[in-house]
């Protein structure tokens, strides 16, 4: 029989054992299961977990009995000193009542402890209490000739964020609602110099006011990140502008404004110098030479502040340390103080996904400007001179007489005098001509060709990105301003140059280089030289009135290129051809002889640019290793 009973057991110890197994493999595998679909699918826990219950009861504690026989009552439109003086002798307490205590109550209690049904009395009537000992006392909610909460003076320390925000929280929405229990009117004040809260109240006061600091006095969250390849100022701008406007509002460079219900603003600006334009208006040090300068190291730049404001709403935020992004632009990193742990990985995420090394190429760029001007002149020049009649003829003064010996139909000479002076005088005779008839003809045949060729050959290493100028112009005297004066010796001319510095080749290049090994590029050539001059004359001499430029300019976008190849902008081709014909009447439309009597001259110009581009892209070690691993 005794075996039997052995058996029994040893069977049954045997099939727990085999069961609990069975359940710890089942747990293990489905923990295994959960952590395989977290993998597979990107689950990530909870950054924030809360130990235990995060609200607060806000209520006084009401513990004037330790009695736990819970009540039966039911009561239509009683007194309600009456129903509380009937509270008081079941928990064999004293009570006292302030003029202020009235009205009536209904209600029906089935099994409610006593302290519960003290409490939704008071709260339901609106009335308040302190307890002394071993008396009630009672008064109206808010009652200004009544302070019942001024009994005791007690110190709480706040280690890690502002007391008298704090404070003024806990008068606002705590102290300030006329919860029974607690004090109606403003009992929490601070010591600045110790960063304390005093509490002038009840030992509910400070109940409660121990548990809010608990709960909100934590050490603000701070991170900091390095930025190794942008500029800790567009970082700063990235995440002030596209991240946290999602969570946090909107960021802008002069702050902005909410209306309606709980809203986000982002206040401030990144700028991309770093500079502090604060303390613009403060007296700088002066140094011994009379120059005033100021060495700012590490100097940190508030890109945005994350504010969090409520309206139209009759509790009050608590004012504790709100998110803010800053940068130090000489150790290259972004700040980030206050926030929750999730905001802070989230900017850490930003952060790394759009720090990424921009790539390069290198450029060469070849432009050239060919010039070709070619000149042919057939010049016929006649003279004739006679007694009675003298002419000649010309390409550029056609056909004349001679004002020197003209031809007298009355008369032989006369004189011309110079009138400029206070007498006039006789400055040459002009009389007729003298000597035997005389006709010559010259010849001037004359063939002028001109080439030229200008090279720029700029080599420059381009961002991603990043527009770059190469910048070949000079300077030129763009207008002129003469002005007279008069002074006490005579009369002065001063001039006002206005200089422009346009004249030349400048090349505009905003590369966009891709990982398949092309380059785009957006190419604005521009390229002007001086067409004419307009001159100007006055008293103290000849200037420059103004000069016009010549221009040919390009804007051509979206230009793929493969790495190595080269582009080649050309046709920018300007030409020019003139002619001009002088004859003598008459004679010179006569056919074959007429040539003899005519005087032509043709020029003709041209002028090409053309710009050759030959992008390489550049690949350190890094790159080299991953089209490796990629292989």
């Amino acid at each position: 029989m005794k075996n039997k009973i052995s058996r029994k057991i040893i069977a049954g110890l045997m099939l727990t054992v085999f069961a609990f197994s069975n359940t710890m493999l089942t747990t293990a595998l489905a923990v295994q299961d959960i952590d395989a679909a977290s993998e597979q699918y990107g689950l990530k826990p909870n950054l924030r977990s809360y130990d235990g219950d995060s609200s607060i009861q806000l209520k006084g504690d009401v513990s004037f009995t330790t009695k736990k026989t819970p009540i039966s009552l039911s009561l239509r439109d009683s007194d309600v000193k009456q129903v509380l003086r009937m509270f008081a002798d079941k928990a064999g307490m004293n009570i006292i009542f302030h003029s202020s205590v009235e009205g009536n109550v209904t209600l029906d209690l089935v099994d409610v402890p006593l302290n519960s049904a003290f409490d939704m009395v008071m709260e339901i009537s609106g009335l308040n209490y302190v307890v002394e000992g071993n008396t009630i006392v009672v008064a109206k909610a808010g009652t200004t000739d009544f302070n019942m909460s001024k009994q005791e003076m007690t110190l709480i320390p706040v280690k890690y964020i502002d007391a008298g925000t704090l404070a003024s929280f806990l008068n606002k929405n705590i102290y300030g609602m006329k919860k029974p229990g607690f004090s109606g009117t403003d009992i929490a004040v601070t010591n600045p110099a110790t960063n304390e809260i005093l509490i002038f109240g009840t030992k509910n006061d400070v109940a409660i006011a121990k548990k809010v600091i608990e709960k909100f006095d934590r050490k603000p969250t701070t991170a900091t990140f390095k930025v190794n390849h942008t500029t800790p100022a567009e970082m700063a701008n990235m995440v002030c502008n596209l991240l946290l406007p999602a969570t946090s509002g909107s960021a802008s460079g002069s702050g902005g404004t909410s209306t309606g219900s709980a809203a986000g603003i982002m206040t401030g600006a990144a700028s991309d110098d770093g500079s502090d334009d604060s303390d613009s208006g403060s007296d700088s040090s002066s140094s011994s030479g009379g120059s005033s300068s100021t060495i700012s190291l590490n100097e940190s730049t508030v890109a945005c502040t994350a504010s969090s404001s409520v309206s139209g709403s009759s509790v009050e935020s608590l004012g504790l340390q709100n998110l803010s992004v800053s940068y130090i632009t000489q150790l290259g990193t972004v700040s980030i103080v206050g926030g929750s742990e999730q905001q802070v990985e989230m900017i850490k995420d930003f952060i790394a996904q759009n720090d990424k090394k921009q790539p390069q190429a290198y450029l060469e760029i070849s432009i050239l400007e060919l010039n070709e001007d070619g000149q042919k002149t057939f010049d016929n020049q006649w003279t004739m001179q006679s007694s009675f009649f003298s002419a000649s003829f010309n390409r550029s003064s056609g056909l004349m007489s001679d004002p020197m010996h003209p031809m007298f139909l009355a008369g032989k000479q006369y004189q011309f005098y110079d009138y400029s002076s206070d007498v006039p005088e006789p400055k040459y005779d002009v009389t007729k001509g003298s000597g035997p008839v005389t006709i010559a003809w010259a010849i001037n045949y004359l063939v002028e060709n001109k080439k030229a060729r200008v090279v720029a050959n700029p080599r420059i290493i381009i961002t991603n990105g990043q527009e770059s100028v190469i910048d070949l112009t000079s300077d030129y005297i763009e207008s002129t301003e003469s002005e007279m004066n008069a002074s006490g010796v005579g009369n002065f001319v001063t001039r006002t140059y206005t200089i422009g510095d346009e004249a030349g080749i400048k090349v505009g290049i905003t590369p966009f280089i891709s990982p398949d090994g092309y380059v785009t590029l957006n190419i604005t050539p521009e390229y002007a030289t001086i067409a004419s001059q307009e001159m100007a004359q006055d008293s103290a001499g000849t200037y420059i009135a103004a000069t016009l430029l010549q221009r040919r300019n390009l804007d051509l976008k979206n230009v793929r290129i493969k790495d190595g190849d080269t582009l080649v902008l050309g046709g920018l081709i300007q030409e020019e051809e003139t002619k001009s014909v002088s004859k003598i009447p008459i004679l010179g439309d006569l056919p074959i002889v007429g040539t003899a009597f005519r005087s032509t001259s043709s020029t003709k110009s041209k002028q090409e640019m053309v710009i050759m581009i030959t992008p390489k892209i550049i690949k350190d070690s890094e790159d080299m290793a991953s089209d490796v691993e990629n292989l």
